[in-house]
């Protein structure tokens, strides 16, 4: 997708992956300005129990689809927890559109993403996120069995009160 039309998608909020942006063009470049109003900064987050850390890897996984079919890919915007935002009440994930200066693949950073996360848990959320990350790391997944995994993920430490 060429610059004019990511721009386009960009500021006309279509994908829901992206926070609203703002684009005002300046002499010598443009500032991005991003409507956060109900969602809160991942790296503001710190405590989350299995079943919140699980939720905020399955929504991330939700905004990549989301993302993809619109022709963004997680290979061109930064992902981590300054640039992830999720919604006040954990129903949504939304991305700061961050280009991203080195081609890492999607699934690396996903895993890197996940390591971020570990410092925001508990000790069995961190478990449960090496799981996952050695899943992405090992296992050629689609992102719709990635997800259904981290599902299956949540389920479990509901039944068993793992927080």
């Amino acid at each position: 997708m060429g610059y004019k039309k990511k721009t386009e998608v960009l500021t006309g909020g279509g994908c829901k992956g992206i926070l609203p942006l703002s684009i005002v063009r300046k002499k010598g470049g443009m500032i991005g300005y991003y409507s956060t109003s109900g969602y809160i900064r991942l790296s503001d987050l710190h405590e989350l129990t299995v079943s919140g850390i699980l939720t905020v890897a399955e929504e991330t996984v939700a905004a990549i689809q989301e993302c993809g079919q619109y022709l963004i890919f997680p290979e061109e915007y930064v992902i981590n927890t300054d640039t992830v935002y999720i919604r006040e009440d954990f129903k949504q994930i939304k991305f700061t559109y961050i280009p991203d200066r080195y081609s890492v693949s999607g699934r690396k950073k996903f895993s890197a993403f996940l390591e971020q996360l570990k410092d925001m848990t508990t000790e069995n959320g961190r478990m449960y996120l090496d799981m996952l990350s050695q899943l992405s790391d090992t296992e050629n997944l689609s992102l719709m069995k990635m997800k259904a995994f981290i599902s299956r993920l949540k389920r479990e430490a509901g039944i068993y009160g793992i927080s």
